[in-house]
């Protein structure tokens, strides 16, 4: 059966037509109203010319410009900006819809046994949507890459088909590039730290090897810019952290405040690895089985706790499922399995063909808004802002930041950008948000600063930035000049402003309308 099931084309049919299915799911426009990428290619630029600044301070800010800052994914900016500066935003689209890519079929190929590899793509085909949680283009696609990477390596090493003196070289070498790229680099040691604990439980052999390229791993995180700093950045990131981001709030937070579907799927699947873990403690299963429950506890424990861990969650069901499936077919009587077996791959065919056709439903590969590269249009407010070259400060909201950046980072300083560890407590606590909520506080600040424009993204759907948006545009102060689906610019009506005001205003009326509650 192994070498049918593994050769038939059917099977090969199946895996293709789920690597399609999956990819459409990652093929999403970029926002750049509202993504990190904009900095995160400036970053990259400002890098690869020498200007080393944007590792250690607030460099884009003139608010709290000397804010000490770990810049804990200047790596990715680069890679970011080299692949831009090529391909353009269309390549970035391609490059982190590769990643993910390549994080399911690590996982698969981790998961797979030669008699059974139709299992692992099924039981990938059911998380897709779930893994695709967050498909923005940033410098997590790297972390979904490399665990997935580092789970494979360590699986082929418990298995023997990957010898220590093989195994050790990849994995620091990976480690040092992880601790550049993203954060997420304490995942890879927490692995590390989990196959070091099934070794024990396992009596396996290999405990000493492991526990050497565990120690190796956090010895070479200290390769970056901010050493131990940098080691320990995933323990104090949270230590001066001023701002709500929705990616950090709790699920049952997201499910009051959102209720996406995705949240439900996950919710759904947490149960279903509940009972898959009920299960491999009655077959007693979950002692060859350890390191794939204790690695699926801790990530849905961590997709509870904050909705970015959901993408990892889904990534180590796959192996979890994958493990007590196969059990439970192989248990089966032989025609049985055989049946079962030849059933899956036509099943999966079924699946794809019909959510690959089919638009507009939860589980459809093409929604309607796929693409690459960036939303049409999406720049024109950076564009007319370089265009016009409105001098002195300006008033910015959190989720436009990055974008500003990328458009005016050689002439303007923003007021705000969308790194609360960039920021100080006290400076949102005691300037951004009151500044939007009390106007004696916008008046005594916008004149401190010289605020002469604001800047915003208008659909900012915190409790005070439309009330403050309404008040600004009916406020004679300040004249709106544009607007677009995502931007609002104002400028503050003086003598100086009169250019682009007799050129450019709008009228009051346009902006009526109720705040958000």
């Amino acid at each position: 059966m192994a070498n049918s099931e593994n050769k038939n084309w059917v099977f090969w049919l199946f895996a293709t037509l789920a690597l399609i299915y999956a990819a459409f799911f990652f093929a999403r426009p970029i926002n750049l109203a509202t993504a990190d990428l904009g900095r995160h290619l400036v970053n990259g630029e400002l890098i690869a010319n020498g200007i080393t600044d944007v590792l250690y301070k607030n460099y884009y800010s003139f608010t709290e410009p000397q804010h000490a800052f770990v810049n804990h994914h200047w790596a990715s900016g680069v890679v970011f900006h080299y692949v831009h500066q090529m391909f353009g935003f269309k390549g970035l689209s391609v490059l982190y819809m590769l990643m993910c890519l390549l994080a399911l079929v690590f996982m698969v190929f981790a998961s797979a046994k030669k008699q059974v590899r139709a299992i692992p793509v099924l039981v990938a085909l059911s998380v897709v949507a779930l893994f695709a949680y967050r498909v923005e283009v940033r410098p997590e696609g790297f972390s979904y890459a490399l665990i997935a990477c580092f789970y494979y390596l360590f699986s082929k090493f418990r298995s023997g088909n990957i010898g220590f003196k093989t195994v050790l070289p990849m994995l620091l070498l990976l480690q040092i590039l992880w601790v550049n790229l993203h954060i997420f680099f304490f995942l890879g040691i927490i692995v590390a730290g989990v196959f070091v604990l099934d070794s024990l439980i396992n009596k396996r052999e290999s405990l000493k090897e492991l526990l050497a390229i565990a120690a190796g791993m956090v010895l070479v995180s200290l390769l970056n810019p901010h050493t131990y700093n940098g080691l320990l950045a995933p323990l104090t990131i949270f230590n001066e952290y001023g701002y709500m981001i929705a990616e950090n709030q709790t699920i049952l937070f997201m499910l009051d405040r959102f209720g996406n579907p995705e949240l439900n799927h996950f919710v759904l699947f947490e149960i279903v690895a509940i009972g898959l873990i009920a299960v491999a403690v009655w077959k007693k299963l979950w002692k060859p089985l350890f390191v794939e429950l204790l690695l699926t506890i801790i990530f849905g424990a961590l997709g509870s706790m904050a909705v970015r861990g959901i993408p990892l969650f889904a990534l180590f069901f796959i192996p979890l499922a994958t493990g007590i499936l196969v059990h439970l077919v192989d248990d089966l009587k032989f025609k049985t399995k055989q049946t079962v077996m030849r059933s899956i791959p036509i099943i999966g065919i079924g699946f794809c063909v019909l959510f690959i056709g089919l638009k507009g439903t939860y589980a459809s590969a093409r929604k309607g808004y796929e693409g690459l590269g960036l939303i049409i249009n999406i720049d024109r407010c950076g564009r007319f802002l370089r265009s016009q070259e409105i001098p002195g400060k300006m008033f910015n909201n959190y989720d436009f930041g990055s974008y500003l950046i990328y458009h005016l980072h050689d002439r303007q300083k923003v007021f705000v950008d969308n790194r609360p560890e960039a920021y100080s407590v006290a400076f949102f606590d005691s300037i951004y948000k009151p500044i939007q909520e009390d106007d004696a506080i916008w008046k005594a600040k916008s004149a401190e600063y010289g605020i002469n424009s604001i800047v915003f993204y208008r659909l900012d759907n915190t409790p005070w930035a439309q009330p403050f948006l309404i008040r600004r545009t009916q406020d004679p102060e300040w004249v709106p000049i544009y607007v677009d689906e995502v931007s609002l610019v104002m400028v503050r009506n003086t003598t100086s402003n009169q250019r682009w005001i007799k050129q450019f205003a709008l009228p009051r009326e346009m902006f009526s309308g109720v705040p958000n509650n």
